[in-house]
């Protein structure tokens, strides 16, 4: 070793004795688009449903588990979905209550299998097939089925943003019980969910004030959708948002919902925002970073933030509905939000 090359090494010691780091060795700074860590993945309710069965057997709700659910775990990462976002089934058997609690991180529950109900604030919200129920941050939430059949659904929290801005609170309702019901089955639906509002003040909130979308009014607005738009051989896609504001259901979490005929595909594109995607019906494929993963009814899947992806239906499935959940909100107040169509 030369004395130029000692006195560099020497340099470099110092420097990391200082705790600084040269911007110069960084790598990855100078980089002209995103590299995202994460990779495309697919997370199948056949291969699923039976470790979600087994803990329904096993781990028993309340004494052992607060919740009883599987997250997703992207590959490319320890632990999360997506580097924002965390998304799994939960369980919840018949005659069995999951207690109120609340956390800062937001949440959204898509209905899967089973009926039964989620309180909000003490709103009872009855949550079958395909309905989209919001748990607000910091919102007292419990899980009650009263049926006789298993409640599974698809929880999506945006867990590893607040843990990373190091503001993750968690509360257990008092003496670990469910909350008392304070307003009508579905009274927010009442409230908000036909298209109108109620006149007077609005309630200060980030959030949504609509706590359930259903299913059956998604399709129906899909259906009108379609109707205008000639069956387009792309497909059409419904927002679901804040009826105050016209904004995103969550100011972390954008929800959608998306409709493709049977046989057709979406417009390739890429986007910053990272998504996961459920199926709520029908089956098909996507080609996400130029490789194919299958995917059918129950299924969910991520796509990787600046990642070309695009969807397509099954010739022979029913038409699809695609529900789709992104952190899209995020990035959108700082002008992060960048997207391309192929």
């Amino acid at each position: 070793m030369d004395n130029r090359t000692e006195s560099r090494a020497d340099f470099y010691e110092r420097l990391a004795g200082a705790h600084v780091v040269p911007l110069w060795r960084v790598p990855g700074t100078d980089a002209p688009e995103p590299e995202p860590a994460e990779v495309p993945h697919v997370w199948c309710w056949r291969e699923l449903i039976p470790l979600m069965e087994e803990a329904g057997r096993t781990i028993d709700l309340g004494s052992e588990a607060e919740r009883r659910a599987l997250n997703g775990v992207n590959p490319a990462r320890r632990w999360g979905t997506t580097h924002t976002m965390v998304a799994g089934y939960q369980l919840v058997l018949p005659g069995e209550d999951a207690t109120a609690h609340r956390h800062t991180p937001a949440a959204i529950r898509l209905m899967l299998a089973g009926r039964g109900h989620t309180i909000v604030e003490g709103e009872p919200l009855l949550m079958e097939p395909g309905d989209l129920v919001l748990t607000p941050g910091w919102t007292w939430h419990d899980h009650r089925n009263e049926g006789d059949e298993p409640m599974i659904w698809l929880d999506g929290l945006d867990v590893p943003f607040v843990r990373g801005l190091n503001a993750q609170f968690y509360e257990d309702f008092e003496g670990k019980r469910m909350q008392p019901l304070r307003v009508p089955e579905d009274d927010s639906v009442a409230r908000y969910g036909a298209g109108t509002v109620p006149a007077g003040p609005r309630p200060e909130r980030a959030h949504s004030p609509l706590m359930k979308y259903s299913y059956a009014a998604t399709l129906e607005s899909l259906a009108r959708l379609r109707e205008s738009e000639g069956d387009p051989e792309h497909g059409v896609t419904v927002e679901h948002t804040n009826p105050l504001t016209g904004g995103p259901v969550m100011p972390t979490l954008a929800c959608a919902t998306q409709l493709l005929p049977a046989g057709r595909r979406t417009l390739r594109r890429q986007h910053t925002s990272s998504t996961v995607f459920c199926v709520t019906r029908g089956s098909g494929h996507s080609v996400i970073g130029g490789r194919r993963y299958d995917w059918e009814q129950n299924d969910f899947f991520v796509v990787p933030s600046w990642t070309w992806y695009e969807h397509i239906a099954a010739a022979d499935s029913p038409d699809v509905t695609l529900f789709s959940m992104s952190d899209r909100p995020m990035l959108e107040p700082f002008g992060l939000y960048r997207e391309q169509v192929g």
